[in-house]
Formats: C-alpha cells, sequence, structure tokens
C-alpha cells in the first residue's frame, strides 16, 4: 500500500481562480500538479564516486575550509576546488553523491546527506575520499511504494483546465490522482527537500545561511521539517543519535553560534541554549510574517531574511535585526525592507544580504544600518564572509569571489560560472 506522508507538506504559492458560469456551471482552475520521483533501494544506497571536474549545472549549498571549496550540485553530488588563489580558483573533481544537498566537516570528516541516508565520508585522502559510515532513514521521506521505491521529490508542473461543478475537483484545494497531488491553495504544497594528495585543515569550515547542517563541540546538528536532531561525533567515523527536540513546522535552517544555536523557520527563529550540547534547550524564540527565513547572528543580534516564493506561505520580503542581548527577552530592533532577500552573512563591522544582486550594510547601529554598496545584475542565492574581507558568493549565475577590503566599492575576484 503506498503511503504518502502529507506531515512534509509546506507551502506552495500558486495562482487560483474561479469564475462560476451560471450557464455551463463550469470554471477555469489552475493547479500546481506534484509527480512523485521514485527511487530504488539501491540507488539510495549506492554510495560515492570520484568522477573528473565538471561544469556547474544547478548550483545548491556552499561550504568552505581552508583553501577548499565545496559546491553542491543540487541532488547530484559535490563539485570540489582548490581555493588557495582566490583569483583562480582550480577544479579538482566532483564527487558524485546522488541525492545530496548538504553537507558540513570537521576533522577530516565530510557528513552529507544522500537522499534519506546520511553518510560519513573520510576525507583524510583528498584524491581518494572514502564512505565509511551510512545511517540509514536518517531523514523523513516522504512516502514509499514496495513497487517504485522510495519518494524523494517531486516534479512540479502547472495544469489549467476547465472543471464542472459536480466534478470532485471543483473548488477543492488539493486532491490526490494515482501518484499525482494536485494542489490550488496557498495554506498548501510540498517542500523540496531538500586533488592534491592532502591538506585539507582540523576544525569545521564555514557553511551558508541556508545550511541544515552544523556543527559545535563534537555533536552534529541536523534540521528536519519538524525536529531539531543531534548526533554525538564521540566516533566520528559514525554519528550516533543523541537527542530530538520538536520545533512545530517548517524548520529550515541551523546557525551555530558560540554555546547558542539559531534555527530558522518560515514562521520565526527558535533560540535554543547549546552549553550541554547532547540536550540542546528552547531558550527563546521570536515570531516574524510567514516566510523563508535563513538567520546569522553576532554577540548582539541576530539577522534574519524573509522572502515570499513557491514555498515559502507568505507575501512579505524584508530584513529583521533582532536584539539577542537579554535573552530569553529577543525583541525586534527594527525591520527593512526588501526586493527579495536570500542569503546573508556577518563580519564585526558589516552585513552582507543576498537580495537584487548583493548589499553590503555597515551594522555598527543596528537601528539605522546603512549600506555601503549594492551589487546588481547577479542572480544571488547564498554568500559566506570567509574573512573579513574575502566573500564567496553563490546563485542561479555561479560562484563568484569578492574582495570587500573596501565595502564600499567590492572588486571581483573570480568568477565560475554556470553552463546551461
Amino acid at each position: 500500500m503506498k503511503q504518502l506522508l502529507f506531515p512534509f507538506i509546506a507551502l506552495l504559492v500558486v495562482v487560483s481562480f474561479s469564475s462560476c458560469l451560471k450557464d455551463s456551471c463550469s470554471s477555469e482552475q489552475t493547479y500546481v500538479r506534484f509527480d512523485p520521483v521514485y527511487v530504488s533501494p539501491a540507488e539510495i544506497h549506492s554510495g560515492i564516486a570520484v568522477e573528473a571536474a565538471r561544469p556547474l549545472h544547478n548550483p545548491g549549498k556552499l561550504y568552505a575550509l581552508g583553501k577548499f571549496l565545496f559546491i553542491n550540485e543540487r541532488q547530484e553530488g559535490i563539485h570540489v576546488f582548490d581555493n588557495e588563489d582566490p583569483a583562480n580558483p582550480k577544479p579538482l573533481a566532483f564527487w558524485s553523491i546522488p541525492g545530496n544537498v548538504d553537507m558540513v566537516i570537521k576533522d577530516h570528516f565530510m557528513y552529507a546527506d544522500q537522499y534519506i541516508d546520511l553518510i560519513t565520508i573520510d576525507l583524510s585522502d583528498m584524491q581518494n575520499p572514502q564512505l565509511v559510515c551510512r545511517v540509514e532513514e536518517a531523514f523523513p521521506l516522504y512516502g514509499f511504494d514496495p513497487l517504485n521505491g522510495y519518494i524523494v521529490d517531486y516534479v512540479q508542473t502547472e495544469v489549467t483546465e476547465k472543471v464542472k461543478c459536480n466534478d470532485y475537483r471543483w473548488n477543492n484545494t488539493w486532491f490526490t490522482e494515482g501518484d499525482a497531488i494536485f494542489v490550488s491553495d496557498v495554506a498548501f504544497g510540498l517542500e523540496s527537500s531538500r586533488l592534491d594528495g592532502g591538506g585539507l585543515p582540523a576544525g569545521v569550515g564555514i557553511a551558508g545561511s541556508f545550511a541544515r547542517f552544523g556543527i559545535a563541540n563534537d555533536y552534529l546538528y541536523t534540521v528536519e521539517s519538524w525536529l531539531l536532531r543531534s548526533w554525538t561525533l564521540s566516533n566520528p567515523t559514525c554519528p550516533v543519535r543523541s537527542d530530538s527536540v520538536y520545533l512545530g513546522w517548517n524548520a529550515e535552517t541551523i546557525f551555530p553560534w558560540k554555546d547558542r544555536l539559531f534555527v530558522g523557520s518560515q514562521a520565526g527563529v527558535f533560540i535554543f541554549d547549546n552549553s550541554n550540547p547532547a540536550h540542546p534547550v528552547m531558550e527563546a524564540s521570536f515570531s516574524h510574517a510567514t516566510g523563508c527565513d535563513p538567520v546569522v547572528c553576532d554577540d548582539d543580534n541576530a539577522y534574519v531574511t524573509i522572502h515570499d516564493g513557491t514555498t515559502c506561505n507568505g507575501t512579505f520580503n524584508q530584513l529583521d535585526v533582532i536584539d539577542i542581548k537579554n535573552l530569553p527577552n529577543a525583541s525586534l530592533t527594527r525591520t527593512y525592507e526588501m526586493e527579495r532577500p536570500m542569503g546573508l552573512s556577518v563580519t564585526n563591522e558589516h552585513l552582507f544580504v543576498c537580495d537584487d544582486g548583493l548589499k553590503i550594510f555597515d551594522k555598527s547601529n543596528p537601528q539605522q544600518l546603512v549600506e555601503l554598496s549594492h551589487l546588481r545584475g547577479l542572480d544571488t542565492y547564498d554568500v559566506i564572509a570567509f574573512t573579513d574581507s574575502h566573500l564567496l558568493l553563490i546563485g542561479a549565475d555561479g560562484f563568484f569571489q569578492f574582495d570587500v577590503s573596501d565595502p564600499a566599492n567590492p572588486k571581483q575576484l573570480s568568477q565560475i560560472p554556470v553552463e546551461r
């Protein structure tokens, strides 16, 4: 029997309209059809393969550690670059990891998702990464069909048709036909989940603001739609589940900061006291306008972008600055209107926001952010301030690096374009 697990239903913005005609008693309705993508158990457990470097086609999340740069190719694997010279990053290899979206590294071990599994890759030899552990079904799945396998994604297609008044589809916000799901209301939707011979330094790298994986102390933290899960890395080869905290619904990102974890969701920000890393405790929360929500912070403030879109259940586009100096009493300092902000990053003095390209702010006074520069013409998704003067930027146009030692006049160092 097929099982479609609707707790994974997040938000979808679609166009729906009807005008019942008295003579014909019909209406034209527009739906978004979701057709499941099935993967067999053998494909899920297919492992990893080292392949020759290849162009970016659909870049996703970004991770940096030492001189190495890791760029996810959505659902396919990871591009690896030697970035010792930011003006000339050198492609090293493509690691084929079907179903991969997220990654994080600590002390020569990469922890990554492969569809619904959590895998550990030993990076002691960067020319020959080794899969050393697999935790099966570590993450939730959309469903399972004994004949077709696991449902790992949905392909979206817009459908417009005339529907008669006596049709079961008449004014239905969602319905199913076979394996397909049809949605026509903003209250529903489906979230799409989701070299040289060495030289990888010890420690933890830097992830972008859309990361669902984070590391603090000797623990890995993963964010699922409604759970914050902790994994002990006492044996770094193979994470072991430690604890889980129920978050409600639509949790999306995690940002570890000192002894706290900041979790972004479509409804707000959850702040966890992580002084006992095995068992994070909710310390504070801050509700905001509904929308997709990455969060970063410094010692005094959290910075949250909220944007609309097909999976974000909202129409707001803004940057919220939240005062976190007196937790658990988090309070809104100010809201700044934006075009459609995405990822963001901070240094001691500056805030970087992917919005209509890239915006750089002086954040010395959070009640009055000062825009220092605005790089237009880039379709940006996420940003990492690798150092105070070195910026990493990813988006639909590819990967960019900027020298921001003069934030009022950023200089492009290099670009790895997307090939379409």
